[in-house]
């Protein structure tokens, strides 16, 4: 997760002046539209439904119909949300899930790369991937306010496969051109919706088959949540575990803390939530570590962004740090510019 997340609300949001009928109307037209545009090729015989083009025709059917439902049955079924949702604002929502299916549609999104530095040695040891999508009119809309709206569309899994595939290919061209004894590794995160698909480890098994990332230099990471107490998500996380991943519990300490059971949940490597940097909040941390030495994990400090930071949660034995004391998510062409700068240090 960033390290340094931002929660920003564009101004265009906080509106709330009621719709015109017109505007109303164009909301549910415009999805009924992509739907009869959809259906109409498939119908047609000249796209074959069980090709890739005709099941992405039908993935864009199935999301607008979504979106026509979610509308229609808050007017329907509830007057008091219906009065909120037909306002600027309920606009602005409605007009970002479109903008979100059709930058997805374009692939308009960008992968930028946080580095994760060694404790002891302050060099860069891996990365995490994270997404970034930059609206045409809005500039970067932080995922905070993205993500979430991908997970109600359903759109979450094809989204985190594709990070996930960007991120190997990355890693595989780092891993060629900066060989390092100990190979750079990549941790990807995985939205909690993600493992309760049973076939997830499986593609994700097969896009690491398509490049030559060494083996065990590729990491996911997962929040603390309700759902990963699922059966489903936790046979996913050991399938995972199975096929040469590591997995990180991130965030760890602000959500539903699974003590007794991060064995069964196959994790490694625990990430200590940056709110525990900013306040200070030492001996927790302390106590973090201890915990995590004590049944064999790693331990990854988030939001490390002073000297005072790095002295601190070093003495604490923290294995590893990332945060923008020692850089911030940048670029591929950055990423090179910071390992080249490291060799040259090195030399």
């Amino acid at each position: 997760m960033d390290s340094h997340p931002s929660h920003y609300i564009h101004p265009e949001v906080q509106q709330d002046l009621t719709l015109s009928t017109a505007e109303i109307s164009h909301e549910l037209r415009t999805p009924l539209t992509s739907i009869r545009g959809a259906l109409g090729l498939l119908l047609s015989g000249k796209i074959n439904a069980h090709t890739e083009q005709g099941q992405h025709l039908l993935h864009i059917a199935a999301n607008n119909a979504d979106r026509l439902i979610r509308l229609t049955t808050t007017i329907e079924d509830d007057q008091m949300a219906a009065q909120s949702l037909l306002t600027a604002a309920g606009l602005a929502r409605l007009r970002l899930e479109k903008d979100l299916l059709q930058a997805w549609d374009s692939r308009d999104f960008a992968v930028y790369y946080q580095p994760i530095v060694c404790a002891k040695t302050h060099l860069i040891q891996g990365f995490e991937a994270l997404m970034r999508w930059e609206h045409p009119h809005r500039g970067f809309i932080s995922p905070a306010e993205f993500i979430p709206i991908a997970e109600e569309l359903h759109l979450i899994h094809e989204l985190g496969l594709w990070v996930f595939e960007q991120a190997c290919q990355q890693l595989a061209h780092w891993q060629a051109q900066f060989p390092h004894p100990v190979p750079l590794t990549m941790s990807v995160n995985l939205s909690p919706l993600q493992l309760l698909r049973s076939h997830l480890a499986h593609q994700v098994t097969a896009i690491i088959a398509q490049y030559p990332v060494a083996p065990g230099s590729l990491r996911v990471e997962i929040t603390e949540s309700t759902v990963i107490e699922n059966p489903i998500a936790i046979a996913t996380l050991q399938a995972l575990k199975a096929s040469g991943l590591q997995v990180y519990l991130d965030d760890f300490g602000t959500g539903y803390s699974c003590l007794a059971r991060l064995h069964q949940l196959a994790v490694d490597v625990l990430k200590i939530d940056r709110s525990f940097v900013v306040q200070e909040q030492w001996q927790m941390i302390r106590g973090i570590v201890e915990l995590a030495k004590s049944i064999g994990l790693t331990v990854i400090t988030e939001g490390v962004e002073t000297q005072h930071d790095v002295d601190q949660v070093t003495a604490l034995g923290c294995h590893a740090l990332q945060g923008y004391w020692f850089s911030k998510p940048v670029m591929p062409s950055q990423v090179e510019e910071l390992l080249h700068g490291q060799l040259q240090v090195a030399a």
